[in-house]
């Protein structure tokens, strides 16, 4: 029996299995962050910097597409809330299941990122669709695109966009490597909830995204980062 197979049967407690989750990431940060003194530190980091600068946008993002974004829907209606939230839900004291935490999140996403009717909104990783669908229904006149590299994941969204009568959202299956608009097309707001965990290089990134906001335009990102390294 190999590791996956004794991790997927259920025999191993979570408290081992978060245990050698943590143990994986302290080996994972001694091996990006040097040990010793702070010069060297410093310049192990400055490689790293270096070589994220050389990088594509995003790399191996057809493997992650096999992996598990190319999944049909119908799995993940097994193991994620009502909304498809393929991203973190929020847990208030009081909030009873999956289903409201997930709209917890989802009004704070949209709180935060001070949406509003009548904008032209890209959201980048998309996923299935929970936030996508959600600001549809919320800002009526809004304009959404939102952007996946799965070819599932939107006919996914939008199949659930005809259903409810959506007409504001259209999706784009697209690598963000190639990913790009006319001139003509900006964005009032650009909105991206952790996909950028996915990102090597962020310059390249941000100069896109630059390009793409309108002038008063606004860049709401939602990214996972080390309490001690972020």
């Amino acid at each position: 029996m190999n590791l996956d197979t004794l991790l997927a049967s259920g025999l191993i407690p979570d408290t081992i299995i978060r245990m050698g989750i943590r143990r994986l990431l302290r080996q994972r940060l001694r091996e990006i962050y040097a040990r010793g003194d702070s010069e060297a530190g410093q310049s192990q980091m400055m490689d790293l910097i270096a070589e994220l600068r050389g990088s594509p946008i995003a790399i191996a993002t057809d493997e992650a597409n096999e992996q598990h974004y190319e999944v049909p829907a119908e799995f993940y209606r097994l193991v994620l809330g009502p909304n498809l939230k393929y991203s973190s839900a929020y847990y208030e004291d009081d909030t009873c299941n999956l289903g409201e935490a997930e709209e917890n999140m989802l009004q704070r996403t949209v709180r935060s990122a001070a949406l509003a009717n009548g904008q032209a909104i890209l959201e980048l990783g998309c996923g299935w669709g929970s936030l996508t669908l959600y600001m549809a229904r919320r800002y009526p006149e809004a304009r959404i695109t939102a952007v996946s590299n799965s070819r599932t994941q939107k006919e996914y969204i939008d199949a659930q966009a005809r259903a409810e009568g959506l007409r504001n959202v259209r999706v784009i299956t697209c690598d963000v490597n190639q990913l790009d608009f006319d001139a003509d097309q900006r964005f009032d707001r650009i909105v991206s909830v952790e996909m950028f965990e996915h990102v090597r290089n962020y310059d390249r990134l941000f100069q896109n995204l630059r390009a793409w906001l309108r002038p008063q335009g606004r860049l709401f990102i939602h990214i996972f980062t080390h309490h001690r390294y972020a």
